[in-house]
């Protein structure tokens, strides 16, 4: 068999880093800059040590998070009668029992739960490795399960490319709410409104600091919501999956390339598949 190695992935694994480090990292320098911009008095003392204490922990959590996610999502390489997970090297034979799907502990600042694989060995150990963080995680997945849990020889089967043309005359039912009357939604653009509305008030009076904060935490906050406000459509054969605001994204699935649907709802969250 061939080498597979695992390659991250370069929207949830590398832009989610630069874009959560930057975003942290800028809004701690701000509250240091805020708090050591301020002349001294007594009104201002509390805000001067507050201030700085707590954007020097904000950019301490930015390079924490670098490192819980570095952690979490080390190189996979498998070949014939090794799997190498970072520094550590293990034999095929020694995994006991392999978890293809399921909800995993993502650690960061509290556990949170992501669609991941448990590899458990005869030892006691386990390893968990997690979807999102890699652009190939089902060429493991499927190694995994075929190598360990059925016994058999490997063949990589990579899902074909759908086109966009082949819906053309296709029936196409579309699951979509409003964005603006859901939760998300409204979280969405009240919070930027609420944001926006003191600079259409003062215009350039605003302070340089001010604008910068606003741009950044509003491009975070609006890729954040709309990461997560995708729709789907059905045909006879398809599954397309589309987005509120990133009207360009789609991506579409052949029935049979579909191995397992999951439909779940974490506390208030809204209801996913």
């Amino acid at each position: 068999m061939n080498i597979i190695e695992t390659q991250r992935h370069p929207l949830k694994f590398y832009a989610t880093l630069a874009f959560g480090f930057l975003f942290l990292f800028a809004l701690g320098s701000f509250m240091i800059f805020i708090g050591l911009e301020n002349e001294p008095n007594q009104q201002a003392e509390t805000k001067r040590i507050i201030m700085p204490i707590f954007g020097c922990l904000i950019c301490l959590l930015a390079i924490w998070m670098v490192y819980s996610y570095w952690k979490n999502s080390p190189k996979i390489t498998i070949d014939r009668n090794n799997l190498k997970i970072g520094n550590e090297t293990f034999r095929l034979n020694s995994i006991k029992d392999v978890i293809l799907t399921g909800k995993m502990p993502f650690r960061f600042i509290i556990n949170f739960p992501m669609e991941g694989t448990a590899i458990l060995f005869n030892d006691g150990r386990d390893k968990i490795l997690f979807d999102d963080m890699y652009s190939n995680s089902y060429e493991v997945k499927s190694f995994l399960e075929q190598v360990i849990i059925n016994k058999q020889e490997f063949k990589i089967n990579t899902p074909k490319k759908v086109n966009s043309s082949k819906l053309r005359f296709e029936n196409t039912e579309i699951f979509k709410g409003n964005q603006f009357t859901s939760l998300r939604g409204i979280s969405l653009w009240v919070l930027i409104g609420v944001f926006a509305f003191p600079i259409i008030i003062k215009g350039t009076s605003l302070k340089l600091g001010g604008l910068i904060f606003f741009f950044l935490f509003g491009t975070f906050w609006f890729v954040l919501h709309s990461w997560l406000m995708h729709y789907f459509g059905l045909t006879k054969d398809f599954l397309i999956i589309r987005n509120h605001n990133f009207i360009w994204k789609e991506i579409i699935y052949n029935y049979s390339d579909i191995k397992e649907v999951v439909f779940e709802s974490q506390g208030k969250q809204p209801n996913c598949m």
